[in-house]
């Protein structure tokens, strides 16, 4: 079995972003990601857990005000 690198994980957030996927997107994969990884690291497939090191991507958060009318 091929290892599974920081840079794998890298780029394939980065070929999400390319294809369009916007930052929530791109975070969610992460999250699925990461708790897949430390699954395979309790199994004893992996010796450590290579997304954690990466880092989630900022989110622009829009926040509506009230308007007086």
């Amino acid at each position: 079995m091929k290892d599974i690198n920081y840079s794998h994980i890298k780029q394939y957030l980065w070929e999400s972003q390319e294809k369009g996927n916007q930052a929530g997107t791109i975070n969610t994969k992460l999250m699925r990601i990461r708790p897949f990884l430390n699954y395979m690291v309790e199994g004893e497939v992996f010796k450590n857990n290579p997304a954690h090191k990466v880092k989630r991507g900022k989110e622009d958060v829009k926040i509506d005000g009230f308007i007086d009318e």
